[in-house]
């Protein structure tokens, strides 16, 4: 193996723990072929999402935002053949049928994208990778000694892929641990809401609150809670990324606690996957301050609702609130208004009970967060 080779597979195997490294491993495959960048798809629970480097990025920006994902008879052809090789479009179609295609004749040959190999590698459960790298007009078709050397790297790079399906599930292992340790009933669900892992506080729930359901998923007991359940995660699938807290009743039709409903964001996504939903109950509990902070947060409040917020868990009234912060009480009622409306309640007093059983898990979430991330 030569020295650029092994780099190369260095390369693979890093993004394969940090994958924000994976478009400079299409930019090194890209220089040994004499491309000019490419891209990388995954597919994951029926969403796509992409990452590519500098020098294809501004397309497939141009790509995504133009529709072509869903119109791209090419990459269609590739996941229906899965060849477990990189492949070229004269593999699919007749050279004539190439240049027919409106996603060619639109889209890539205006932007001198003229020849593409690619692969389809499947990943752990239903996850697939596509990886492909471009060239221009002037390079001409891939040859058979360049396919050959990509060919001899898409082992390794099915072996990366492979272990970043294994470590993002070892660390929703880790995280479901922790939080039976401190007594949480808690479950991550996939983007589709399939429950990917629970931990034994909520598995012990099962048939009071919780209930199986179709396709691998879950619902509540609670009817009314049910209906606000499946509100919340069928936000996070079109992107309304927003802590939902639902108050639920068990089988005896008596108050149990608040699920917290908290989509996958920034580093959570290394944990739960992106798209990804944890599940917390929660008990109500007395005399824990809430971090402004930590609510700012947890439901994108503005600074002054966040304070608001915290207050109002504390048991104090507008008029106190308004006092204490030199506030009309009118402007006081509107930023809980609009808190509200953030948090998903109607009512003031069903925030606050939502907010006493935020302050049982708030201390244990961050050190659970913090645990998990640091084994990265």
């Amino acid at each position: 193996m030569s020295e650029i080779h092994q780099d190369i597979v260095s390369q693979i195997y890093a993004a394969g723990l940090l994958p924000e490294l994976w478009p400079s491993v299409i930019d090194s495959l890209s220089d040994q072929v004499k491309g000019r960048g490419g891209s990388l798809f995954i597919l994951t629970d029926g969403q796509l999402t992409w990452d590519a480097p500098q020098a294809t990025k501004t397309i497939m920006e141009e790509y995504i935002a133009g529709g072509w994902a869903d119109r791209n008879v090419r990459l269609q052809r590739l996941l229906e053949k899965s060849y477990p090789a990189f492949v070229v479009d004269k593999d699919f179609f007749e050279e004539d049928e190439i240049q027919s295609l409106a996603i060619f004749r639109d889209f890539l040959s205006p932007r001198d994208i003229a020849f593409t190999a690619a692969t389809v590698i499947k990943g752990s459960g239903d996850d697939i990778a596509v990886f492909s790298v471009d060239r221009r007009f002037a390079e001409g078709r891939f040859a058979g000694p360049e396919l050959d050397f990509l060919n001899t790297i898409r082992p390794h790079l099915g072996r990366a892929v492979a272990l970043a399906g294994r470590l993002r599930m070892k660390q929703t292992m880790t995280a479901m641990a922790t939080l039976q340790l401190l007594g949480i009933p808690a479950a991550v669900l996939s983007r589709n809401s399939k429950v990917i892992a629970t931990n034994a506080s909520f598995d012990r729930l099962a048939g009071q609150i919780f209930l199986p359901a179709a396709f691998g998923r879950l619902a509540l007991y609670d009817k009314r809670a049910d209906g606000l359940l499946r509100q919340a995660l069928e936000g996070t699938i079109v992107q309304q990324r927003s802590v939902r807290s639902i108050a639920v009743r068990s089988e005896n039709r008596l108050p149990t606690g608040i699920l917290h409903v908290i989509p996958a964001c920034m580093q959570a996504q290394d944990i739960i996957g992106a798209g990804g939903t944890l599940l917390i109950l929660a008990r109500p509990i007395g005399d824990i301050t809430l971090n402004a902070e930590w609510l700012k947060g947890l439901y994108d409040l503005s600074p002054t609702e966040a304070r608001i917020a915290a207050q109002l868990s504390e048991g104090k009234s507008l008029e106190k609130i308004a006092s204490q912060t030199g506030s009309a009480k009118e402007t006081v009622r509107t930023h809980v208004k609009h808190l509200l409306q953030k948090t998903g309640f109607a009512r003031q007093i069903d925030f606050v009970r939502a907010a006493g059983s935020l302050a049982a898990i708030q201390p244990q979430l961050s050190d659970t967060t913090n645990a998990v991330l640091s084994e990265v």
